[in-house]
């Protein structure tokens, strides 16, 4: 064996216990150094000790207030306190480039299936130094608990913010396929839907987004009780069943706007239902890092109407 060997094999035996003898240097008290390293002071106690009879040195005065160094603990700390610090701070910036910091996105389904999954690469490349995480729920819930750092959802339009800011407004049209409406010619008003297949969103409670029995009440048309009802828990499935032909749903603006542009949906009828809702962007972590507010601002950006 090398002598680099050796010597590297002598050091390992003891360097857990050398680097606690220089925090204890540092610190100049027991009970800081032990709280310091995340033990309690008596085993920090007993391993100094064994530290001190496997060397045969004595590298501790012990004092009433805390502890000093002898003359050969001064000699063992400097000669070991400037290589084991600068390593430790190399160890430091190396496990911290490689412990990418994370920021977590929540959004609801819709948004997060037609407008922030396809441009969810252009995200991660734009910060290839984050670990960015999407969570998706029905109704997502503001507040810390959610784990979240960003979130996006639908809620009253309100005012802009340093750390709220309105994506699009809610703007809903009926939609269909193009054979659907070939199907069905000569529908021109809301009225004319009440009595055609309509493709809707479940949800528990009263959602916030329009509903068929809302949007139609804003032209004063009543959906009758024995309606032809179609629902899906997702919204992407209502849109996949409208593309399929199998009866009308309701297009928001800002998420099915692809659609149309490519003709697998066409409204079904010319108006259009407004509302004082709106997809909001949320900074949901107080004092927000730079890398959140950063990632804010390109969401904001992106999809900001």
């Amino acid at each position: 064996m090398s002598d680099i060997g050796k010597n590297y094999t002598s050091l390992s035996r003891h360097a857990a216990d050398l680097c606690l003898f220089l925090l204890v240097a540092d610190c100049g008290q027991l009970s800081l150094a032990a709280e310091t390293a995340g033990l309690s002071q008596p085993r920090l106690s007993q391993r100094i000790k064994a530290l001190e009879e496997s060397l045969g040195r004595v590298l501790f005065q012990r004092h009433r207030r805390g502890v000093t160094l002898t003359r050969e603990g001064r000699e063992l700390a400097e000669v070991l306190g400037p290589p084991l610090g600068e390593a430790a701070a190399g160890f430091a910036r190396l496990t911290e480039k490689r412990q990418r910091r994370q920021v977590v996105i929540q959004s609801d389904l819709a948004f997060a299936s037609f407008r922030f999954l396809p441009a969810f690469p252009s995200l991660c490349a734009a910060f290839p130094d984050l670990g960015l995480s999407l969570m998706t729920r029905q109704l997502p819930e503001p507040g810390p608990r959610g784990g979240a750092d960003l979130m996006v959802r639908m809620e009253p339009a309100g005012e802009d913010g340093p750390s709220r800011r309105r994506l699009f407004p809610e703007r809903v049209q009926a939609v269909a396929s193009p054979g659907f409406l070939a199907r069905h010619p000569g529908l021109a008003t809301p009225a004319d839907l009440a009595t055609m297949p309509l493709i809707d969103l479940a949800a528990d409670g009263a959602p916030p987004w329009f509903t068929w029995t809302t949007w139609l009440r804003r032209f004063g048309v009543a959906l009758p009780a024995r309606a032809e009802r179609i629902t899906f828990s997702s919204y992407d499935h209502v849109i996949q069943a409208a593309e399929e032909g199998l009866g009308v749903a309701l297009g928001w603006r800002g998420l099915t706007d692809a659609r149309l542009e490519a003709g697998t949906l066409a409204p079904a009828v010319p108006q259009l239902a407004e509302s004082g809702m709106a997809y909001v962007l949320r900074m949901e972590t107080p004092g927000a890092s730079k890398e959140v507010r950063a990632v804010f601002d390109w969401i904001a950006a992106r999809f900001g109407s």
